[in-house]
């Protein structure tokens, strides 16, 4: 579970506010706040009890897709999502939404690449799929998919080439209750938001 509060991200939140009032890019304090968030997820995936409820990968990725379109400086077109069919599965939402978010600057951070992810039920498991950017940030990427995947009981792979891809395949748990999802607009409310973290550079606002 994510700390908002945590006096370690409000300094570095604030840090990273302060210097885009000055007309400075966040730089090392974002940096620092994307480290201690991904740090708090993967320990929270390792040390958490298994969770009695499920995520709607679908409805997860919809809402990280359409926050990413609201909140980055691109030109509309820049991210294509199909997540349309629901598929409730046992990793964490916002684990699942750190990683993807993680895998899509890896586009920002190349001009001119388009985003692609994907949620493809099939019959007892899911795919769910990020093509992305060919920057060779992905430290955290790599750890965080590699955590969605060993919570979820299933596997993940991934790649730095020409594109970076990230890919889960994870059993569907139709049997557990389904946690209630955040919506775009939650996932935007205030600068501790997972988007704000993982893409504050490309973000309008709250850094501005």
């Amino acid at each position: 579970m994510l700390h908002p509060d945590a006096p370690a991200r409000q300094r570095l939140a604030e840090q990273a506010a302060r210097r885009v009032r000055l007309g400075l890019a966040p730089g090392p304090a974002l940096e620092a706040l994307r480290a201690v968030t991904t740090a708090e997820l993967l320990d929270a995936a390792v040390s958490a009890s298994p969770g009695r409820r499920a995520a709607d990968a679908a409805e997860v990725l919809g809402a990280v897709c359409d926050a990413a379109r609201q909140a980055v400086r691109r030109p509309a077109g820049w991210l294509y999502a199909a997540v349309d069919t629901p598929a409730p599965v046992a990793v964490p939402a916002a684990l699942l939404t750190a990683a993807v978010l993680a895998a899509l600057r890896t586009a920002l951070q190349t001009p001119g690449r388009r985003a692609v992810v994907r949620c493809l039920p099939r019959r007892d498991q899911v795919i769910v799929c990020v093509q992305a950017g060919d920057r060779a940030d992905t430290a955290d990427a790599a750890a965080l998919w590699r955590a969605a995947g060993a919570r979820g009981g299933g596997t993940c792979v991934f790649g730095v080439g020409p594109v970076f891809t990230a890919a889960l395949r994870l059993p569907l748990c139709p049997g557990l209750p389904l946690a209630p999802a955040a919506t775009a607009r939650d996932l935007l409310a205030d600068r501790y938001a997972l988007p704000y973290v993982y893409l504050g550079e490309w973000c309008a606002g709250p850094w501005t």
